[in-house]
């Protein structure tokens, strides 16, 4: 969201590409640009739009312009988020918050910090009504949603344009958790992450709101700014949850009034809004010639960051003592010369013991601020009286008294504030003239949001999920610690009885890592939430682009595999049978990586035991045997450019149906033979084993080093069987085709019943 104060050239080929729903399509790319490469962009907009308004169900009274973010003439200023100031005014909100002692960009920390060449991802400037969207992006169809839900607000709920960041940040980011929280709810619907992200946030009674993903920095702007996204969204789901999208309407018409209402809603309060003499500040600096800069709220999360910077305060929440706050006002002089600033600061609470708390806190501070900030002539002191405490630089300490008797009003609801005329501001913005007041939704009109598409898919599936994860008893894994315990027996067992088959132990991985990774989760109250608000469906993207995002490969990875579609099947047995199914999952884990990579119907696995006694009499032995299975056979082509590498399975793979490879050495050493390796491998069909056969022809020189096998290997079909035997052995081929033994198992109970062959017995 931004309010930017430059005028925007408009040098598009205009056009209303979206008149069907009211919005105003600008195609604002380059010349050269025809309309089918305009095409995607524009109909996924459209989308994306038509969905936000079947979600949030609000009228649109005008139509909304969209423009791709490189049109946007604007910039990001630090501090103050994407909106554009002339450099007065953003030079004066520099100092005022550095003498405060946080939110300090000095010059020699980067520029004059008045704005960043990187754009957002979107915004929705309310006052030209223009939603700009980087198009070029890989996904913004969750960012047109958000910021589209803007438009709808500032449409439909007005006095919302009154949150002025120039006037009282404090309310503006409080009011602001309704805004943007309200817009990630509908924008996060499209992203399965950021779903679980928010169904994760605490519903206990005085739990935390604040969401794992927010990492605290107190200063670098981002106790004000980053607030309403860190805390908004939880809020707004809990409405959304209670009451449905007449609840989201609730917040919008009567914001929050503090961010103490935010992170304490049990203790909802009157906030005091004061009118500081700034005129008397001014004249008793007359002779200085200093001038009024910025004057503005700090509020309880502004105080949180304060001393979280300068001294030791909790990273998970608000120091007690601030829950007693109950308003503040800073005014900052700026004066001719460098460092010679003055300040003063009147800060009420509800009590005198909190009051006397903050004037401590302050005192062992004091100096540090005034050397973090660097604009200040001395250090300011913390006066206390009663409720009150008026922190000033030494030269406003003659007019203390009046500062203690500052105009104050208290308000209880947003809409006696804007009744007010936003007190202490001389005026509302207010563009309706009164018209749509808060605590009334607006009523038709002409030109209705478009809702008559569905949500975005799983959208009603996550919100069933949402309210599961809000029930206690759905929470827990019964008998999670016998169910640690049973994965871990499972992992040794097939460590001992699956050596020499390093297919067999990845799929019993998947199941035993699987579980496991749950009952993880269980235990772990940060975590507990997460296999409640995803689905199955969604658990291995999940794991996948929170863990393996920079991996190569992320699909088919040996490391990768296991670990993800694991968790993903220990889920879908939890989401199908509970606890039960956990414990069928450790019974009878997967028997092959194809049965983990394609869970269905088990095929029956091919296991083979080389003739090693025959192999003796030609004066041969086994060295090393190993079972590549579907996942290392894939592995294998996406290297050498045999398979895309993404998560689509060649087809002919689920062909499948047992290999083996083993490395033979013949003689005593004085033998001229070579040793070699002989790689075996069934398929469902004589097709299947033809196209393996293919691939491996077309890689076999390149892959020679990885394979051990030279390009002169011999690959023969029979029927349903593919060998590939090294020069050296090929004497021996007909020894191992009639000798070779092949038991079949439809799964992994079965083949620990036959003794764990290629084992005579399981261990």
């Amino acid at each position: 969201m931004c309010t930017p104060t430059t005028d925007h050239q408009d040098t598009c080929q205009g056009a209303n590409l979206g008149k069907r729903f009211g919005i105003v399509l600008l195609a604002c790319l380059p010349a050269a640009t025809s309309a089918d490469e305009v095409a995607p962009w524009r109909n996924l907009v459209d989308r994306a739009i038509a969905q936000a308004c079947a979600i949030r169900q609000l009228p649109m009274k005008r139509p909304v312009e969209v423009r791709p973010m490189t049109t946007f003439e604007g910039g990001y200023t630090k501090g103050i988020g994407s909106t554009v100031w002339e450099e007065q005014y953003a030079q004066a909100w520099r100092d005022g918050w550095c003498a405060v002692g946080v939110y300090c960009e000095r010059q020699n920390r980067g520029g004059d910090g008045s704005s960043s060449p990187n754009r957002p991802r979107g915004l929705y400037d309310h006052s030209a009504n223009v939603l700009y969207v980087d198009v070029e992006a890989d996904d913004y169809e969750g960012t047109v949603a958000h910021e589209f839900t803007h438009a709808l607000q500032h449409q439909n709920f007005p006095a919302l344009n009154a949150l002025h960041l120039w006037y009282n940040r404090d309310l503006a980011a409080a009011g602001n958790t309704v805004i943007e929280g309200g817009a990630h709810v509908v924008g996060w619907s499209f992203r399965p992450n950021q779903r679980a992200q928010l169904c994760m946030v605490t519903p206990d009674e005085g739990g935390s709101r604040q969401p794992r993903w927010w990492g605290w920095a107190p200063d670098d702007f981002k106790a004000h700014e980053m607030f309403p996204h860190a805390f908004g969204p939880a809020l707004s789901l809990e409405a959304l949850l209670a009451d449905g999208t007449a609840g989201l309407d609730a917040l919008l018409a009567n914001p929050p009034l503090s961010t103490l209402a935010v992170l304490r809603p049990a203790q909802d309060g009157p906030v005091d809004f004061i009118r500081l003499p700034v005129d008397e500040m001014e004249a008793a600096m007359a002779d200085r010639n200093c001038q009024v800069g910025l004057s503005n709220t700090v509020g309880a999360v502004g105080i949180w960051g304060l001393l979280r910077l300068h001294a030791d305060a909790p990273v998970d929440g608000p120091p007690g003592f601030l829950d007693q706050w109950a308003g503040d006002r800073f005014a900052h002089l700026s004066c001719p010369n460098d460092n010679d600033d003055e300040f003063a600061w009147l800060t009420r609470w509800r009590t005198a013991d909190a009051a006397r708390e903050f004037a401590e806190r302050f005192h062992a501070i004091a100096e540090m601020v005034v050397d973090y900030g660097g604009v200040l002539g001395a250090a300011p002191t913390a006066f206390e009286r009663d409720r009150s405490v008026v922190v000033v630089t030494p030269a406003l300490e003659q007019i203390l008294d009046r500062l203690v008797e500052s105009e104050v009003r208290a308000f209880s609801h947003y809409d006696d504030w804007i009744a007010s005329g936003c007190f202490p501001q001389n005026t509302c913005y207010d563009p309706d003239g009164g018209r749509n007041r808060p605590g009334q939704r607006p009523g038709s009109v002409d030109d209705p949001c478009p809702s008559k598409a569905a949500a975005p898919p799983g959208f009603a599936d996550w919100l069933a999920r949402v309210h599961r994860a809000r029930d206690p008893s759905a929470r827990r894994i019964p008998d999670a610690e016998s169910l640690a315990e049973a994965a871990g027996r499972l992992g040794v067992f097939c460590a001992t009885n699956g050596a020499g088959n390093s297919d067999l132990k990845n799929a019993c991985r998947a199941g035993y890592g699987g579980v496991g990774y749950l009952t993880r989760l269980d235990a772990d109250p940060e975590w507990q939430l997460l296999r409640v608000c995803l689905g199955s469906g969604d658990f291995r993207a999940w794991l996948e682009s929170t863990y393996y995002a920079d991996a190569d490969r992320p699909f088919a990875s040996t490391a990768i595999v296991p670990t993800t579609h694991g968790a993903a099947l220990a889920a879908r047995a939890l989401e199908t049978d509970g606890a039960v199914g956990l414990r069928a999952l450790l019974d009878s884990p997967p028997l092959s990586t194809l049965a983990v990579l394609r869970p269905g119907p088990p095929a029956p696995v091919a296991f083979m035991r080389m003739p090693r006694a025959e192999l003796a009499e030609h004066g041969c032995q086994v060295a090393a045997t190993d079972s590549q299975g579907v996942l290392g056979i894939w592995n294998l082509l996406m290297d050498y450019g045999e398979a895309p590498e993404d998560d689509a399975l060649p087809p002919f793979l689920l062909g499948w149906r047992g290999d083996r490879q083993a490395f033979i050495r013949c003689g005593d050493g004085g033998d001229s033979r070579e040793p070699g390796w002989v790689w075996i491998s069934r398929w469902a069909s004589p097709q299947a084993a033809e196209t393996f056969a293919s691939h491996y022809r077309a890689i076999a020189r390149d892959a020679a080093g990885e394979t051990g096998l030279p390009t002169s290997a011999r690959v023969d079909i029979d029927q349903d069987t593919v060998w590939i035997v090294a020069p050296s052995l090929h004497e021996l081929a007909a020894v191992l085709k009639d000798r070779l033994e092949v038991r079949a198992y439809s799964g992994f109970r079965e083949w620990v019943t036959d003794g764990c062959f290629p084992r005579d017995d399981c261990r």
